[in-house]
């Protein structure tokens, strides 16, 4: 378990190509109006339950995604862009629907188990390990307490490493859009 100042996680708010279930990965995919209103709902549990946003890091990834939904939640105060909280490169399958992805590489999707398994196997993917080592340097980088906004896979992989969960058990975290999930001292809390 990494040691860390307390975080508050949002993940960006719904996309086209989430509404399409296509993998984004690196690429851009604007928000839809469901993903603003979420963005909106986060700003009002962060005023609920979060902190004084003028006095913690406000980080984002560079995607235009995050910063959207990080201008909406945070109330359009600025944030620091860093390149580390970018969602995992997903190789050849970023871009493509679930019935692309089958039709383009039948035997490694039907291998893949979990959401986090399709990240992880596709052709080309940056890979667990090399997200781990960029999200544990983004951490161990962090000087107190701070707002980021970020991605789904990100997420997941920093809230494993904060509180010590094993790899094999990743999949059962949930990332959820439109929610901010505090994590201090190795514990998280879900805020609706």
């Amino acid at each position: 378990m990494l040691k860390a100042p307390d975080v508050y996680l949002l993940r960006h708010g719904e996309t086209v190509w989430n509404k399409a279930g296509r993998i984004q990965g690196r690429m851009n995919s604007d928000l839809t109006e469901r993903g603003r209103e979420q963005a909106r709902t986060q700003a009002a549990i962060l005023r609920r339950v979060g902190p004084d946003l003028d006095a913690v890091g406000r980080f984002c990834s560079p995607l235009t995604r995050t910063r959207e939904t990080a201008a909406l939640a945070l109330g359009g105060r600025g944030v620091t862009i860093d390149e580390r909280l970018i969602e995992i490169g997903c190789g050849d399958w970023e871009g493509l629907t679930p019935t692309e992805r089958a039709r383009r590489d039948p035997a490694i999707t039907a291998r893949c188990k979990t959401d986090l398994d399709l990240y992880f196997n596709a052709p080309g993917s940056e890979g667990l390990p090399a997200l781990q080592q960029r999200v544990a340097s983004f951490l161990g980088d962090l000087t107190g307490p701070a707002v980021i906004v970020s991605h789904k896979v990100v997420l997941i992989v920093m809230r494993g490493l904060l509180t010590g969960l094993p790899d094999d058990r990743l999949g059962e975290l949930v990332s959820t859009q439109g929610t901010v999930i505090h994590v201090a001292r190795g514990a998280e809390r879900h805020h609706e």
